[in-house]
């Protein structure tokens, strides 16, 4: 299958690779669908978009953008930074096709919409995308059960 995200009308992915895997794509979407609520901490807070994907990226990769930082954690502390801030990642090797468009984290601060923030590696730039709850569920949704009728179908 070939897949790409829209958000705020612009495409993040891939289209045009032919070896998307959809599978990973179709769990994380529900996983993500029912877990919006989490998508938020309070050391987020005062942190501007810029700030957050810098945080998020140097806790979870090492990296902020295109450039490897030093990581002095030792490795429990970098288990349990993995452990509370990965829920946070968003396309990230769920397939070919969102492998070469940057890295996204996805946020629900409260009373907000949706925030993906996504890092263009060509331009070096983070961009902040929003979405309604609304509009992700629905989106989530389709997509998944539009794959489910594509496994009864090959299956059959």
């Amino acid at each position: 299958g070939r897949q790409c995200i829209w958000v705020s009308g612009t495409q993040i992915g891939d289209f045009d690779d032919p070896h998307c895997g959809l599978y990973n794509c179709h769990v994380s979407f529900q996983e993500i669908s029912k877990r919006l609520d989490t998508l938020w901490t309070k050391e987020l807070e005062s942190l501007s978009d810029m700030e957050i994907w810098n945080f998020l990226d140097g806790t979870l990769y090492g990296h902020h953008g295109n450039i490897e930082i030093d990581d002095l954690r030792t490795l429990e502390e970098t288990i349990r930074d993995t452990e509370k801030y990965s829920k946070f990642d968003f396309l990230t090797n769920w397939g070919e096709m969102f492998d070469r468009g940057g890295k996204s984290f996805i946020l629900k601060p409260p009373s907000e919409h949706i925030k993906i923030l996504n890092y263009d590696y060509k331009q070096e730039i983070v961009r902040t995308y929003t979405c309604t709850e609304f509009s992700f569920y629905r989106a989530s949704r389709e997509f998944s059960n539009w794959y489910s009728e594509q496994v009864r179908r090959l299956k059959a």
